[in-house]
C-alpha cells in the first residue's frame, strides 16, 4: 500500500486563508451578532394603547419645514405677531409676541378612532393654527419636520420591554383615492430618531427610509355593509435597531418608557424619481388635521444577550487563531490544546 503523507499548509497559505476569512466570513458573522434576536415573527404592538383621549398635550411642532412667513405677511396682511408660529425650529416658534405669547405649538389630542384595532392621536397639520382655511400656500417644503412627543403618550410599550423597531405612522384621513392615483409617489426621508430622559439623550442617525406616501386600509362601508381598501395620503417611518442598539436604548432608558420622550425629525424629504417635491401631498403638511399612530416590535434580550456574548467569544477565538496561524506560534498553541485535551 502507498500512503501519500498530506502537506502540512505553509505561512503563505494561512495568511490566504486568514485573508479569505476576514473578506467572506467576517461580514457575516458581524451581521449575525449585531441583529441578535430581533424579531422576526412580524408582529406589531399598538405604541400608544388603549387610553383615554384628552386635550392634554402629547408634544409640540419641532420643526414645520420651510420659512414662508414672508409670503403670508405679504399676501394676507395681519397684525404683527399673527404668524408668530408660521414657522417652528428646533421647537420654537418666532420671535414677535405682540400678538401671541406663545413660543412652543402644543401637540393636542381629540378622538380619532379611524384606524380599526389602534389607537390614533389627531394633531393640527403644520399651518394649521396660523392660517384661515383656504390660505395654505399648497407646500411646507422639503424639510425639516419634526415632532417632540412626551413619553407618556407611548402608553402601549411596556415597562423594560426592549424595542427591536418602532414605526411612526402620519396619515392624512381626510380624502380618499383611487389607489391608482397618480399623486402617490416613491420617496427617500432623511431621518434620525432621539429617544430623551431628563437631560440625557440616546441619538440614532442617518436612517434613509425608501417608502411612499400612500396608505391603504380596509374599512367598513355602511352604505353598503362591506369591507373594502380605500388608499389616502400617509407616510409610515420605521426605525428598525440592530441587536445591539436595541439592548443599547434598554440599558440607556432602564426600560422606562413613559418617561422616555421621543424626538422624531425628518431632514429631507426626496421623491425617489428625482422631480422636485413641490406641492407633493405629504400628511402633516396644510392648514387642517392629520393622524398620528405608533407601532412596535420587541427584542428577545435573554437570546440576544447570550447570542452576542457566545458569538462573540467564538469570533475572537476564531480571530486569534487566525492572526497567529502564519506565525512560529502556531504549533506551541495547538500543542497546548492537544495536550489539554
Amino acid at each position: 500500500m502507498v500512503r501519500i503523507a498530506k502537506a502540512s499548509m505553509t505561512r503563505l497559505q494561512w495568511n490566504a486563508l486568514a485573508i479569505i476569512t476576514l473578506i467572506g466570513f467576517m461580514p457575516f458573522a458581524v451581521a449575525v451578532i449585531t441583529n441578535a434576536g430581533s424579531d422576526s415573527d412580524g408582529l406589531s404592538q399598538d405604541s400608544i394603547g388603549n387610553q383615554p383621549f384628552s386635550n392634554e398635550f402629547r408634544g409640540i411642532w419641532w420643526d414645520n419645514g420651510n420659512n414662508y412667513t414672508s409670503h403670508y405677511q405679504t399676501n394676507i396682511p395681519m397684525p404683527s405677531g399673527w404668524y408668530n408660529c408660521v414657522y417652528i425650529e428646533d421647537g420654537r416658534c418666532g420671535e414677535d409676541y405682540s400678538y401671541s405669547t406663545d413660543y412652543l405649538l402644543p401637540l393636542t389630542s381629540s378622538p380619532n378612532n379611524w384606524l380599526s384595532g389602534q389607537t390614533l392621536y389627531q394633531f393640527g397639520q403644520t399651518h394649521k393654527q396660523p392660517l384661515a382655511p383656504g390660505e395654505y400656500l399648497g407646500t411646507s417644503g422639503s424639510g425639516p419636520f419634526g415632532w417632540y412627543m412626551y413619553g407618556e403618550s407611548f402608553n402601549g410599550i411596556n415597562s423594560n420591554e426592549s424595542l427591536d423597531k418602532i414605526s411612526y405612522q402620519f396619515i392624512d384621513y381626510d380624502t380618499e383615492y383611487a389607489c391608482d392615483y397618480n399623486g402617490f409617489v416613491d420617496l427617500d426621508i432623511y431621518a434620525s430618531l432621539t429617544f430623551i430622559q431628563g437631560n440625557e439623550t440616546y441619538d440614532l442617525e442617518n436612517f434613509v427610509l425608501e417608502t411612499n406616501n400612500k396608505f391603504e386600509w380596509n374599512r367598513y362601508d355602511p352604505s353598503n355593509g362591506h369591507w373594502s381598501t380605500a388608499c389616502v395620503i400617509g407616510i409610515e417611518l420605521e426605525f428598525d435597531f440592530t441587536g445591539f442598539e436595541s439592548l443599547g436604548i434598554t440599558e440607556w432608558n432602564g426600560g422606562n418608557w413613559s418617561g422616555t420622550d421621543h424626538l422624531i425629525q425628518i431632514q429631507q424629504v426626496v421623491r425617489a424619481d428625482g422631480q422636485n417635491i413641490g406641492s407633493t401631498a405629504l400628511p402633516w403638511a396644510g392648514d387642517s388635521l392629520f393622524a398620528f399612530g405608533a407601532e412596535h416590535q420587541s427584542i428577545n434580550t435573554v437570546q440576544a444577550g447570550f447570542i452576542i456574548k457566545s458569538l462573540t467569544t467564538i469570533l475572537s477565538f476564531g480571530t486569534f487563531a487566525l492572526a497567529i496561524a502564519s506565525t512560529p506560534y502556531w504549533d506551541p498553541f495547538k500543542s497546548f490544546f492537544k495536550g489539554a485535551i
